[in-house]
């Protein structure tokens, strides 16, 4: 989407109040959604995921791993519909809403560069991919694939590197994951990952969604 993109303008509830330019709804530090699409899938009997990198020019997050697909929803748009262009967009994925799991919402007020008040919405795509078949865009430059708990333990500091796969411009290979990969994130981004992270987890084990994992 360009950058006069319109989104609408939330109260802290989540409800529609006004609709204003991307640009002046950071100015005005208002109330705004996001979505988060998340790929995870068990495998070989583990859980694993697919994660973008970041690669937009003047990124602030560039070269960080991020979830597969994310952005602003438009005005009008539903959750789920962000969810899906955001996919297709982003990483060249064409999946239907009815295939996303919406594991809950955030609310987040962050201040690690500009002011941002923004309601989350976190989904689960479960369908297994291969890093070959995902398209990289002026947002994403490549692709990692790893384990659930492995990104876990790097998230949490126990690990300073862990396996994964990674494909780039050089091509596909295995990598030792380092923990500057999610360094750059301030904390309130952390715990998004570490909420989402432990709500998929769950899921993946149990086969169902635990609600009180995200703590929104």
């Amino acid at each position: 989407m360009s950058q006069e993109e319109l989104l609408d303008v939330l109260d802290e509830s989540g409800a529609v109040i006004g609709v204003k330019s991307r640009a002046q709804v950071h100015a005005d530090c208002d109330w705004h959604g996001l979505v988060f699409v998340w790929s995870a899938w068990n495998q070989d009997g583990q859980a694993v995921m697919m994660m973008q990198r970041r690669g937009r020019a003047g990124d602030r997050f560039i070269a960080q791993i991020d979830a597969l697909a994310g952005g602003h929803i438009g005005s009008g748009e539903t959750p789920a519909q962000s969810a899906t262009r955001e996919l297709l967009e982003e990483v060249g994925l064409r999946i239907a809403e009815e295939d996303l799991i919406e594991l809950g919402t955030m609310r987040m007020e962050r201040d690690h560069v500009d002011c941002q008040r923004v309601i989350e919405h976190l989904f689960l795509c479960p369908r297994p991919l291969t890093i070959e078949q995902l398209v990289t865009s002026d947002e994403v430059d490549g692709f990692v694939q790893v384990a659930v708990t492995d990104l876990i333990d790097l998230i949490e500091a126990r690990r300073e590197q862990v396996k994964a796969q990674l494909r780039d411009a050089d091509g596909v290979r295995v990598v030792e994951l380092s923990r500057q990969a999610v360094a750059e994130y301030p904390p309130m981004i952390l715990e998004t990952f570490r909420q989402s992270l432990a709500a998929i987890d769950h899921y993946l084990r149990q086969g169902e969604l635990d609600p009180t994992l995200i703590k929104g």
